[in-house]
């Protein structure tokens, strides 16, 4: 760039003259460099390094969600459409019994029961916590593209409320009531797509993921964008967020890894 930029002082020097070649340059320059600084300033997100990384042997990992205790974490697989009981440092402890057909979400629903998307059939499944299905319920959605449909599941105990995550085409976030019946939908518009869910109960607050920006966002319950972040992560498919220790669980579909991140606020 800085040959382009001499070359093309010195064509106007010779056809314009010496005192037009001095002004121009630093006139040039000090543009670009404002164009420059102004698109960093625009996508500038605070990026945010692991603590830790873990391998866990699952393929195509997608969606989160803690157990009974934040010891413990749900997650699902695109390519067996199994259910799978992890760590939090990624030993599988169990597979569920449920065989689906196109798994992304799960979330786990006060010691009662799971709750697991199927992404084609713009379904939720209600399982035990052996897998045995108890019960389906069908989201009223826009069905735009068959793969681009219900993403990520995650349960509000301060409310008793499912907050369920349509990828995208529409972006949505959808939120129903203790027995699945919608009540509102938010469109969203702060990422390429929506790949998991988290609520923070604590706080009042959602997490969410998105795997083709590779970012992490802290959201209102009505999916309005609060702060973004940065995450070194391929195929982000799954956040679980503990808002006791600050402590942020994302897992990756492609890479088989369960990363683990502190947000410090």
């Amino acid at each position: 760039m800085i040959t382009s930029t001499k070359a093309k002082s010195q064509i106007i020097s010779v056809s314009c003259g010496f005192a037009l070649h001095i002004f121009i340059l630093p006139v040039f320059a000090g543009w670009f460099l404002l164009i420059a600084c102004s698109k960093e300033k625009k996508d500038n997100l605070t990026f945010l390094d692991p603590l830790d990384v873990y391998s866990v042997n699952i393929p195509e990992t997608s969606d989160l969600s803690f157990g009974s205790s934040t010891d413990i974490l749900y997650t699902v697989s695109d390519r067996t459409a199994k259910v799978y009981k992890i760590t939090t440092k990624g030993k599988v402890l169990s597979e569920l019994a449920y065989s689906g057909s196109d798994l992304e979400g799960v979330c786990y629903v006060e010691n009662q029961f799971l709750c697991v998307t199927e992404e084609r059939l713009r379904t939720i499944i209600k399982l035990d916590f052996q897998g045995n299905q108890l019960a389906q319920k069908a989201i009223p959605v826009e069905k735009n593209d068959e793969n681009q449909g219900l993403e990520g599941i995650s349960y509000a105990t301060f409310n008793k409320h499912f907050y369920i995550l349509n990828e995208k085409n529409p972006d949505l976030l959808i939120e129903t009531d203790e027995n699945l019946n919608v009540l509102k939908s938010y469109p969203l518009s702060f990422a390429n797509d929506y790949s998991g869910i988290c609520v923070d109960n604590v706080n009042q607050q959602l997490w969410i993921v998105s795997d083709e920006s590779a970012s992490v966002s802290r959201c209102t319950m009505k999916g309005e964008l609060i702060e973004s972040y940065r995450i070194p992560v391929t195929n982000p498919e799954g956040i679980a967020y503990n808002p006791e220790t600050n402590e942020l669980f994302i897992i990756s579909d492609s890479e088989a890894r369960l990363y683990l991140f502190q947000i410090n606020n």
